[in-house]
């Protein structure tokens, strides 16, 4: 295995999302023999390609905990409803890619219990997400001390905790996936974190007291939004790398949308917020990019 991959992966580890590229490293170490030397070189080539773009896409990622800890940060209270219900889980099993991609909302959701405090639905987001690992063919590992230490520290909300225990459960569950599935699961994984993680912030925006006293406390949780451009061109890019179907094909479709409206509306507000000290920031500017996001994110979750 690559020492060098290895090291910049850990360094930036210690969150959910770093140990799903942990899987396109194994795949650079087990690439599978082909019917010819020319075929296998294609195919080395492509697998590296999507390494080096999950690579990028992990550098511009924000920390899966940078939404859910600002938006309590902001005094917005616990919401349900911004987490996808354990109940769907079985209705994803007669699609492997709509399983892979809500496997990715799960983790994001597991960030978001666990700054709000809620240990127990934790436990069974972590549970639920090993079982929906070891369907897609994962020998996923599943250890009570690990889960009953994680609990201890959503109770002491010791974020660093938090992310330590996580990435130890991931790391050490997506170096055992199964190498004819892990690119394409890792891609469409990171695909479901990433919608959930704007899923969460801009209902936030949506839904909160719209008065001018909150406009000033919502800008860091714009800011965020605003910031996330470069992570989705990175998916956008990855998704691209991947063996083509229906569901990969559809995100990126609808990637390509939200696209479109950071380069416009959202590019827009950015420029105002820097340049215009009179500039309100209401809930309407953030309209049209909040129903994109809602809509990819209901197709999703959604049975």
């Amino acid at each position: 295995m690559n020492k060098n991959i290895v090291e910049n992966i850990m360094k930036s580890s210690y969150n959910i999302l770093t140990l799903l590229l942990i899987v396109c490293v194994v795949a650079s170490c087990t690439s599978s023999s082909s019917s010819g030397e020319n075929e296998k070189s294609r195919e080395e080539l492509a697998e590296e390609k999507t390494i080096h773009d999950l690579e990028k896409l992990m550098e511009d990622l924000p920390d899966p905990s940078l939404v859910p800890f600002t938006l309590k940060s902001i005094g917005a209270g616990f919401d349900r409803a911004h987490t996808n219900s354990l109940s769907n889980i079985e209705s994803y099993k007669s699609n492997r890619d709509k399983m892979a991609l809500n496997m990715g909302v799960y983790a994001s959701d597991i960030s978001y219990l666990a700054a709000y405090g809620h240990e127990d639905d934790c436990i069974e987001y972590l549970k639920a997400s090993h079982s929906m690992a070891e369907f897609l063919g994962d020998s996923a590992i599943y250890n009570e001390d690990d889960l009953n230490e994680f609990r201890g520290h959503i109770k002491d909300q010791n974020e660093d905790e938090i992310s330590r225990i996580l990435a130890k459960l991931f790391l050490e569950t997506s170096l055992k996936m199964e190498e004819d599935h892990h690119l394409t699961m890792a891609g469409l994984a990171l695909t479901g974190s990433f919608v959930e993680g704007l899923y969460q912030a801009v209902i936030t925006l949506e839904t909160f007291p719209d008065t001018p006293e909150n406009q000033k406390l919502l800008e860091p949780l714009v800011k965020i939004v605003l910031g996330e451009e470069e992570a989705l061109l990175d998916i956008i890019e990855v998704l691209n790398d991947l063996p083509f179907d229906d569901t990969i094909a559809e995100m990126i479709t609808e990637l390509s949308i939200l696209d479109r409206l950071y380069k416009g509306d959202l590019q827009e507000i950015e420029e105002k917020m820097a340049n215009d000290p009179d500039f309100t920031l209401t809930r309407d500017v953030m309209r049209d990019i909040t129903l994109e996001v809602k809509r990819i994110r209901e197709k999703i979750t959604e049975d």
